[in-house]
């Protein structure tokens, strides 16, 4: 079934939870640029980028409803990006890169409480004690970082196959598609990484091109 999420207007309320069991959960991992956003945002955003009309049409229509449906089942979902921090102070103005720049469109798709999405949260002495859910790093290592942040988190082990065809990825990256397929991951269209990474390009990847059985 195509088609699955409707192109209305989204709304903020959270999601009800039920819980999968452990080995039926899946782990969602999006990318964020052009594949939750319509345009690159080139890792950084500042002035009328960050206006919350810019960002409404920015996102793909259904998104929400996308992360709604898998969270209420009982899956988990990670926003993977190279986006870094670091290019925030690249540019005079006042901007918004990496987490803090994932975290505000979250924000302006879910409400400004939401706690879908969160990024890491650090002690007194500045240690990390939880990365979230916004994973956003240049690390130029095909996501590796991402998937290893993931895999922790979740209790999996990236040598049990069974744990790896769990982690469902919608990515518009052709290298990163595969590099996940090698891992043993479930992509969008099954085999082609080529055609799993236009896919997830697609501007309608939320309300025409989303098979059931990826999200069910």
């Amino acid at each position: 079934m195509f088609g699955l999420f409707s192109k209305k207007k989204e709304v903020t309320a959270e999601p009800e939870i039920n819980a999968a069991p452990p080995q039926e959960k899946r782990i969602y991992i999006l990318d964020f640029d052009r594949t939750i956003t319509i345009l690159h945002t080139g890792a950084i955003a500042y002035g009328n980028e960050l206006k919350p009309d810019f960002i409404q049409k920015n996102v793909k229509k259904g998104f929400a409803d996308f992360v709604r449906r898998v969270i209420s089942n009982g899956h988990a979902v990670y926003i993977a990006s190279y986006s870094d921090d670091a290019n925030a102070g690249i540019v005079q103005e006042e901007a918004l890169s990496g987490h803090d720049l994932i975290k505000f469109y979250m924000d302006q798709v879910f409400g400004r409480e939401q706690s879908i999405f969160t990024t890491s949260r650090k002690n007194g002495e500045g240690e990390i004690i939880a990365a979230g859910n916004i994973i956003a790093n240049n690390s130029q290592d095909l996501k590796q970082y991402h998937l290893d942040i993931i895999v922790q988190q979740e209790g999996l082990d990236q040598e049990n196959p069974g744990d790896m065809r769990r982690i469902y990825v919608l990515e518009d990256d052709e290298d990163v598609v595969r590099f996940f397929m090698d891992k043993g991951c479930t992509v969008i269209v099954p085999f082609s990484a080529s055609r799993s990474a236009d896919t997830a390009a697609t501007k309608t990847l939320f309300t025409s091109y989303m098979p059931e059985s990826f999200v069910s």
